[in-house]
């Protein structure tokens, strides 16, 4: 009998702002270890513990999370390690 474990890895995207101040959001579960190793290297790239503080201008805000891991980002600073994430996560969700 196969038996679905708790996700080992939840990579959660959540857009929210710009225009009407419409929200989105994508999300994996990485239930098998395979699936977990996968991901894992987009979650480490990312500087977690370097966010930007401070306000956010007009337009879009990230909101990322990695299991414990959360980071909250203006639109124009998801790049690098981060769009990297951003753009797995919706493409695998979508």
């Amino acid at each position: 009998m196969d038996h679905i474990d708790q996700p080992l890895l939840v990579v959660r995207v959540i857009r929210t702002g710009g225009f009407a101040g419409l929200r989105r959001q994508w999300e994996v579960e990485a239930t098998s270890e395979d699936e977990a190793q996968a991901w894992w290297p987009l979650v480490e790239a990312c500087p977690w513990d370097d966010t930007p503080d401070g306000g956010h201008p007009d337009g879009f805000v990230y909101e990322l999370h990695a299991n414990e891991r959360a980071a909250t980002l203006p639109e124009q600073q998801v790049d690098g390690p981060w769009r990297d994430l951003v753009e797995a996560v919706v493409h695998r969700a979508s």
